[in-house]
């Protein structure tokens, strides 16, 4: 087990994937920046006063995360600040949870054609990401020293891991049947 955990190609595929959910995500927010930002005001969690610099500050946050994490002296602090960025997340949706607020969007990726409704799953998967992160962060990896294959392989399964991820996310939203039907 110990050689997968040390394996270059693993701490390659774990940096893009979390590089690419980053992106994704913060593009979409940059692309529609007043709606997003009554999604953050929706989350009922920071006084009036924080609600806009928080959702115009959090994209960029997001972007140069991703950015800093393709950089190899800064790599191990940007995953750090995307495990913080990822807890803070699980914990702003775990609070609307249990306040049972699940009929909020979540404000990932934000699609105009779907209503991304809270719930666990969005909790379990911004801790998971959160679990990449501190992978990342404690990997050590020498991008001289990755063999050209396993760089073509963490690309592809980081590109594949993030179709899944923007899939799991639209379906997610996707409205449910019997909804429609009423």
């Amino acid at each position: 087990m110990n050689w997968i955990i040390n394996d270059p190609a693993l701490s390659v595929l774990a940096t893009l994937f979390v590089g690419l959910v980053l992106v994704v995500a913060a593009i979409s927010k940059l692309r529609s920046p007043d709606e997003f930002q009554g999604v953050v005001d929706n989350y009922r969690l920071l006084p009036g006063f924080l609600v806009a610099p928080v959702a115009k500050l959090l994209p960029w946050v997001e972007l140069a995360c991703a950015v800093a994490l393709m950089v190899p002296p800064v790599r191990e602090m940007a995953a750090w600040v995307a495990v913080g960025l990822f807890v803070v997340f699980a914990l702003a949706l775990a609070i609307n949870v249990g306040r049972g607020r699940t009929h909020i969007d979540c404000g990932c990726v934000r699609r105009p054609t779907s209503k991304s409704r809270i719930g666990m799953f969005h909790v379990l998967r911004a801790l998971f990401l959160a679990g990449v992160s501190t992978f990342i962060a404690l990997s050590s990896l020498e991008v001289a020293s990755v063999p050209l294959a396993s760089w073509l392989i963490a690309v592809a399964a980081a590109a594949m891991l993030a179709m899944l991820y923007v899939a799991a996310d639209v379906m997610v939203g996707l409205p449910n049947s019997r909804e429609s039907r009423t």
